[in-house]
């Protein structure tokens, strides 16, 4: 066996091998496209070939696994790995594809190396831990919906829920006000940044504002890249006694995807008190773990 670095001819092989992989598992991880990859490596002017490991068994590429330099914290110098994907059949090369990933940061100064990883991501919490990494906080928590799950054919929209258009001036101003109140984040000196993309890229599928006497909530849906895919922004709640807007919005999203053609919807929990909101809907959300290592 061996191993080479990144070259583009072996993004094919590689998009071969993670569908490959994913397929068992009960989740799809919405890894990136190879075009998207191909991208984003071309795009980074500290894109580094050589932390790309690609093993092969002759032709056949049997384990892939990108890694990172990261910032210095603390004064720890940090690595990080992403997804190691493993060929079924090849679990001999896992210690092979740690010990190589590991030495090269290590020899970039690598002091410590971090991971993430969900519960529904395969084989991967249980060989970090094999690795010698120890689960740490949870970070972040989101669900691939079904949509036909959530969906149905006698469903009725509110009479007071208005759709808008991010391409129409209009539309977007009136949006961004209640935007910039839901995401306190979001400056708006930058509001016309953060649009750019749904905008240019065409990603809106729809929008909708929940209006009564004033906008109380909204919801943004748009399509992945992916074929049949598709994200669900966060549903902003800006009172209890509208907390049943959640709901609302949400079915009327998730009954728009499936009438656009889209099967499964990306949704993440924003809002960690709403969380017993969408258990009441039948909506479990996965929490993603940090997972660490601290190297000799």
């Amino acid at each position: 066996m061996e191993f080479k670095t990144y070259e583009e001819s072996r993004l094919k092989d590689l998009g071969k091998l993670v569908k490959e992989v994913v397929s068992e598992w009960p989740q799809d991880p919405w890894y990136p496209t190879m075009e998207q990859l191909k991208e984003a490596y071309e795009n980074n002017e500290n894109f580094t070939p050589e932390t790309r490991h690609f093993l092969y068994d002759g032709d056949k590429l049997v384990a892939f696994l990108a890694s990172a330099l990261e910032q210095e914290v603390d004064g720890v110098q940090w690595g990080s790995l992403h997804m190691p994907f493993i060929r079924k059949g090849y679990e001999e090369v896992e210690e092979k594809l740690r010990d190589k990933t590991i030495g090269l940061l290590k020899s970039k100064g690598a002091q410590a190396v971090y991971a993430y990883s969900r519960s529904d991501n395969g084989y991967i919490p249980d060989l970090l831990k094999k690795w010698g990494f120890e689960q740490k906080e949870a970070a972040g928590n989101r669900i691939i919906l079904k949509a036909s799950k959530f969906a149905s054919k006698d469903y009725k929209a509110p009479d007071y829920f208005k759709e808008l258009d991010l391409n129409n001036d209009e539309h977007l101003a009136k949006f961004k006000k209640i935007y910039l109140k839901a995401r306190k984040e979001v400056e708006e000196a930058n509001f016309d940044e953060t649009m750019k993309m749904f905008r240019e890229r065409d990603l809106t599928i729809s929008l909708v504002i929940a209006k009564k006497d004033e906008a109380v909530s909204y919801g943004l849906l748009y399509k992945a890249e992916q074929d049949k895919r598709s994200f669900l922004s966060s549903i902003p709640v800006f009172d209890q006694k509208h907390k049943f807007i959640l709901k609302e919005v949400f079915d009327y999203m998730v009954n728009k995807a499936k009438k656009e053609g889209y099967e499964e919807i990306y949704h993440a929990l924003v809002d960690q008190e709403n969380e017993g909101v969408y258990k009441k809907m039948g909506v479990e959300f996965s929490p993603s773990y940090r997972y660490e290592l601290k190297l000799d």
